[in-house]
This record gives structure tokens, C-alpha cells and sequence, in this order.
């Protein structure tokens, strides 16, 4: 685990990397849940997608904290690999592909979620 102080120039570009991508895997499946919020066909599954966009939006905020934390010294990472950086950029394009339609609504909550684990890996405690 590193601080920003400890980590060097690579480390702290490839926390940036996977922590852009995550925000992109979040702020799409919160789009997605939004548009199904409004599409969907029944009461509890228009509550489902409302209460799933809310989700995103608190799982956003609470990345930024965790960026502005790292940016102060006051939370330690695992840098992430190449290929965890690679493999969560292809997760955001993959939600981007994704049509927001009620069939769909597993794919995007599991992309989601494996964005979301995959950042959380590197701000988790050894």
C-alpha cells in the first residue's frame, strides 16, 4: 500500500487511469438505470432502477473522496496492473454498447459492479 508520496510517476498516472475509467463505468450505468427508471414497464421495476441510479451516484461520490484522499496523502492504494487498467477501460466501453432496455438490465448492473470491484481493489487494505 502507497501514498502518493510513495508512489511513483507510473503508479499515480495508472490510479488516475483506472479511477476515469471507473467514474465512466459509473456515470453510464447511472444513465442507464435513470433512462430505465423511466421506461420501465412496472412500478417496481421503475423503483428498482431509481433506487439503482441512486446507488451510482452515491458509489461517484464516494470515489471522489477517495481521489481527493489519495491527492492529500491520507489513503494508501495498491497500484493497479496494466491489465486492470485495460480490462476496466473495456468495461466502460462495453456499458457504453449496451442499449438501456429492461432484458439488459443484469448485463449493465454486472459491468457496473465489476468496475466498481476492480477500483475498489486498489483502495482496499492489504
Amino acid at each position: 500500500m502507497k501514498t502518493i508520496d510513495e508512489c511513483d510517476d507510473g503508479e499515480v498516472k495508472s490510479f488516475f487511469q483506472i479511477y476515469f475509467a471507473t467514474v465512466d463505468v459509473l456515470t453510464e450505468a447511472q444513465e442507464k438505470f435513470r433512462r430505465l427508471s423511466v421506461e420501465s414497464t412496472t412500478t417496481s421495476g421503475r423503483s428498482e432502477f431509481r433506487a439503482r441510479a441512486l446507488t451510482a451516484e452515491r458509489d461517484l461520490e464516494l470515489l471522489k473522496n477517495q481521489r481527493r484522499a489519495f491527492m492529500a496523502s491520507q489513503l494508501a492504494i495498491n497500484p493497479p496492473s496494466a491489465e486492470v487498467v485495460a480490462s476496466t477501460k473495456a468495461l466502460a466501453a462495453d456499458l457504453a454498447k449496451i442499449v438501456a432496455k429492461d432484458a439488459k438490465a443484469n448485463a449493465i448492473i454486472s459491468l457496473a459492479k465489476q468496475g466498481l470491484d476492480a477500483f475498489n481493489k486498489v483502495t482496499a487494505a492489504a
